[in-house]
């Protein structure tokens, strides 16, 4: 049976700026508080085995399987990856947040976990791990995780820009323009971008990150001085 999870920033054992369950690796936590907070994520998923997301806002996908699980969280990984797939079960796949869309995809024996910014969703990496994935897009469910909504997500031309080159109208309305400033929707987005794949059963969580700073760290909010939260799937 496939289990997911959209972690918030509460019910770890982190402290200061991190309190309380940072799941960051590079974010400067002391280790064994991260540690023990991933000792913490793996007894609610049942799993230990965890392939993380090197995330550099690329639409790099990689498929990965016990050769890339991690046997200690701080180890170092040799690739660049924004998404992850596998067809192996008792791994857990792992994308960062604090702003960025997790978006956690279910198919028929096979799992995908993708971080997508703004640079990934005007990529396309989400339809593109459904494509990779091999599966009926039509039987895939897909969950998209908490965020920074449009209310909060104030941007330049060039992301309008970008969104627009890729998905032209259909980027319309999730664009909204107030006193020259541009507001983008990047779960609208990536919603609209699965449905465009042939993917019915989405799920996405209404929370924006920046509006509730208190349950999930924001990178804007804090303006990077932060933890991270994460979004995780396994079978």
């Amino acid at each position: 049976m496939t289990r997911h999870i959209f972690t918030t920033r509460h019910g770890g054992v982190s402290t200061g700026v991190y309190a309380s369950l940072n799941l960051g690796i590079n974010r400067g936590d002391e280790e064994e508080n991260v540690r023990e907070n991933y000792r913490r994520l793996g007894a609610v998923l049942g799993c230990s085995r965890f392939v993380f997301a090197n995330q550099q806002h690329t639409d790099n996908i990689l498929h990965v399987g016990s050769a890339q699980v991690k046997n200690d969280v701080f180890d170092r990984v040799s690739y660049v990856a924004d998404g992850l797939i596998t067809r192996e079960k008792d791994i857990a796949l792992v994308v960062f947040t604090a702003d960025c869309v997790p978006v956690l995809l279910e198919g028929e024996g096979v799992i995908a976990a993708v971080h997508a910014g703004w640079r990934g969703t005007a990529k396309g990496i989400v339809p593109k791990a459904v494509k990779e994935m091999g599966c009926d897009p039509g039987k895939i469910k897909a969950y998209i995780g908490p965020s920074i909504g449009p209310c909060c997500y104030e941007t330049g031309r060039d992301v309008v820009e970008a969104m627009l080159e890729l998905m032209g109208n259909e980027a319309e309305p999730l664009i909204s323009y107030s006193d020259s400033r541009f507001y983008v929707d990047l779960k609208g987005l990536n919603r609209r971008q699965l449905e465009l794949a042939g993917v019915k059963e989405i799920e996405v969580s209404p929370d924006c990150t920046c509006c509730l700073n208190e349950k999930y760290w924001s990178h804007r909010y804090t303006k990077g001085v932060r933890g991270s939260q994460c979004g995780a799937i396994v079978m």
